[in-house]
C-alpha cells in the first residue's frame, strides 16, 4: 500500500504531446463519439429485428382448466390440462416486409453517415482545443513580456524622475500602461485556463507540453473541386439521401398492405385430465393451417397511409436539397474564412515586423529627445497588439482548414493520425446482419418479391443535384503561409533597454537603414 502511494507521488516524466496523440485519445474516449457509436449499433439491430419477421416463430403453450358446476341434487367438477407447441411461418407479405427491410437498411446507412459526421466534428473540436491552448500559451507569454517591459520602463522613469530627467506625467503614463498590461495578463491567464478546460472536456486529459500542429492533407486546389467533393461526400447530405431512400421504401411497405398475405401455422400437443392423471388417457392433438388474408375494405386507411408516405418522401426530397445547399454554404464559408485568414497571417507578419522596427526606432529617438514617453508606450502597445493579432490569425487559419475538410466530408481521425485503427461501422453491421437467421428466411424473401412494389424506385427529382446551380465565389485562394508561420513562436517584446545602432539594421531588414541620429546625449 505504501509502495503504491509513493509511486503515485512520483511525478511522471514529461511527454510532449502531439495533435495526433490528442486525436487518438478523443477518438477512443470522447463521450459524444462513443454515444453515437452505440446509437449506430442499436440501429443495426433494427435491421435484424425486421429481417426476423421473415422467419418462423415457435412457442410452447401450457394450459390447465378446472370447471365446477353446482346443480340442485348434485355437483360436477372437471379438470383438463394441455401442452402444445406451435409454429408459424410467414410465406408472403405482398412486399410489406420487403419494404420494411429496405427501409431498415437505408436507416443503417444513414446512421453510419451520422456517425461519420460526429467523428469529423469531434476531430475539429480537438483541433480547435489543441490550437487554442497553443495560441493562449503564446498570448500569455506575450502578455508577460509586455508587463515585464512596462515594469522596467516604469522603474527607469522613476529613476529619471529622481534626477529631474522625467516628469511626473511620464511616470503616471508608464504606471497606467503597466496597470493595463497587468489586467491583460490576468485575462490571458484566465483564457488559457478556459482553453485547458475545453481540452480536458474534449480530449479526456489535461494538456501537457504541446508540439506544433502538423499540416492537414487533402485541401482542394479550387473551390469548384471543394463543391464537387462536398456534393459526393458531405456526411449530412449523404445521410439525408439515405433518409429519403428510407422514405421511398416506406411507400412500398404501405402499398404491400393492399396485397394478400399468406402464412402457414401448425401445432401439436397432448391434452387430458390432470386428476387423476393417467398418461394413457391423454389424447394427441395436431393441427395445421394455411391462412391467406386479402384486405377488402379498410375505410380508406391503407390509401391514407400510402398518401402519407408519399408526402413524407416529398418532404425528405426537400430536406436533401436543403442539406445540399447547406453543404455548399459551409464550403463557401470555410473557403472564405481560410482565404481571409491566410491574408491576415501574411499581413500580420508584416505588421509585427513593422511594429518591431517602429518600437526600436522610438526607443532610439526617445534617447535624443525626438520622441515622447507616450510615443514609446504607444509603439510598445501596438507591437503587443500586432503579436496577439498574428497569433489569433494563425489559429483561425488552421481551424479554417479543418472546417473546410469537414464541409467537404473528408475530416476524420485518420486525416490527422493515419495510425489509428479504423473502425468500420459497415463491417460491424455485416457481423450482425445475418445473426440468428433461419433456413426459411431466404426463401420467404424471394417469394415476397413476387408482384410487390420495388422499394428502390427512383425519385422524381435529381437528388444528387448535379444540374443545380452552385454559389459563385473566387476559385483561387492565396497560397498557404509558410510552415513556420504556424509553428514558429513570436519574437518576445524587447525590454525597455535602448536598442543600439548596430542592432537596428538586423531588425529593419527590407526597410533599409534609418536616417542618422544626432550624436551625444539629449
Amino acid at each position: 500500500m505504501l509502495g503504491s502511494v509513493l509511486l503515485a507521488c512520483i511525478p511522471l516524466p514529461a511527454h510532449a504531446e502531439t495533435l495526433m496523440d490528442a486525436v487518438e485519445s478523443a477518438y477512443a474516449t470522447n463521450p459524444t463519439l462513443v454515444e453515437q457509436r452505440y446509437r449506430q449499433k442499436s440501429t443495426n439491430e433494427n435491421y435484424v429485428q425486421t429481417r426476423g419477421q421473415y422467419g418462423p416463430s415457435i412457442s410452447i403453450t401450457g394450459q390447465a382448466t378446472y370447471d365446477y358446476q353446482k346443480l340442485r341434487q348434485r355437483s360436477l367438477d372437471s379438470n383438463e390440462g394441455e401442452l402444445s407447441i406451435g409454429v408459424r411461418q410467414p410465406v408472403y407479405s405482398g412486399g410489406r416486409l420487403r419494404g420494411a427491410l429496405a427501409e431498415a437498411r437505408a436507416n443503417v446507412r444513414g446512421s453510419q453517415e451520422q456517425l461519420r459526421r460526429v467523428e469529423g466534428e469531434v476531430v475539429r473540436l480537438v483541433i480547435q482545443a489543441y490550437g487554442a491552448v497553443l495560441r493562449d500559451q503564446q498570448r500569455l507569454e506575450v502578455a508577460r513580456e509586455n508587463v515585464a517591459a512596462l515594469r522596467e520602463q516604469l522603474a527607469e522613469r522613476r529613476a529619471r524622475r529622481k534626477v529631474r530627467d522625467a516628469t511626473i506625467t511620464d511616470v503616471a503614463q508608464s504606471d497606467a500602461r503597466l496597470a493595463a498590461g497587468e489586467s491583460q495578463l490576468a485575462s490571458a491567464e484566465a483564457q488559457l485556463a478556459i482553453s485547458r478546460g475545453d481540452y480536458l472536456r474534449i480530449v479526456g486529459h489535461e494538456p501537457g507540453e504541446l508540439q506544433p500542429m502538423p499540416e492537414l492533407p487533402g485541401l482542394p486546389e479550387t473551390i469548384d473541386e471543394a463543391f464537387a467533393i462536398a456534393d459526393q461526400e458531405n456526411a449530412n447530405l449523404t445521410a439525408a439521401r439515405f433518409s429519403e431512400e428510407a422514405s421511398r421504401a416506406n411507400i412500398a411497405e404501405q402499398r404491400g398492405n393492399q396485397r394478400p398475405q399468406a402464412s402457414i401455422s401448425a401445432s401439436a400437443g397432448k391434452a387430458g385430465p390432470l386428476s387423476p392423471y393417467d398418461r394413457h388417457n391423454l389424447e394427441t392433438r395436431v393441427t395445421a393451417q394455411i391462412t391467406i388474408t386479402q384486405p377488402i375494405f379498410q375505410a380508406g386507411t391503407i390509401r391514407s397511409r400510402i398518401r402519407q408516405a408519399e408526402d413524407q418522401n416529398n418532404a425528405a426530397q426537400a430536406i436533401v436539397d436543403g442539406e445540399r445547399r447547406q453543404a455548399l454554404q459551409d464550403v463557401v464559408l470555410a473557403w472564405s474564412q481560410l482565404s481571409a485568414a491566410r491574408v491576415a497571417v501574411v499581413a500580420g507578419r508584416r505588421q509585427v515586423e513593422a511594429a518591431q522596427i517602429t518600437f526600436a526606432g522610438m526607443q532610439r529617438e526617445e534617447q535624443y529627445g525626438l520622441r515622447s514617453t507616450t510615443d514609446v508606450l504607444n509603439a510598445e502597445q501596438e507591437l503587443a497588439s500586432a503579436q496577439l493579432t498574428l497569433l489569433s490569425s494563425r489559429y483561425s487559419e488552421y481551424v479554417a482548414r479543418a472546417s473546410l475538410l469537414l464541409a467537404m466530408g473528408r475530416l476524420d481521425a485518420r486525416t490527422v493520425n493515419s495510425a489509428i485503427p479504423a473502425r468500420d461501422p459497415d463491417a460491424e453491421f455485416k457481423r450482425v446482419r445475418w445473426r440468428g437467421i433461419s433456413p426459411t428466411e431466404p426463401a420467404a424473401m424471394l417469394l415476397d418479391r413476387i408482384g410487390s412494389a420495388s422499394p428502390y424506385a427512383r425519385s422524381k427529382v435529381d437528388l444528387r443535384g448535379a444540374n443545380q446551380p452552385k454559389p459563385t465565389s473566387a476559385t483561387t485562394m492565396p497560397p498557404p503561409p509558410p510552415k513556420d508561420s504556424v509553428e514558429e513562436p513570436l519574437t518576445p517584446i524587447s525590454k525597455s533597454r535602448v536598442v543600439t545602432a548596430a542592432e537596428i539594421p538586423s531588425i529593419v531588414g527590407d526597410y533599409g537603414d534609418p536616417p542618422p541620429l544626432p550624436d551625444g546625449p539629449r
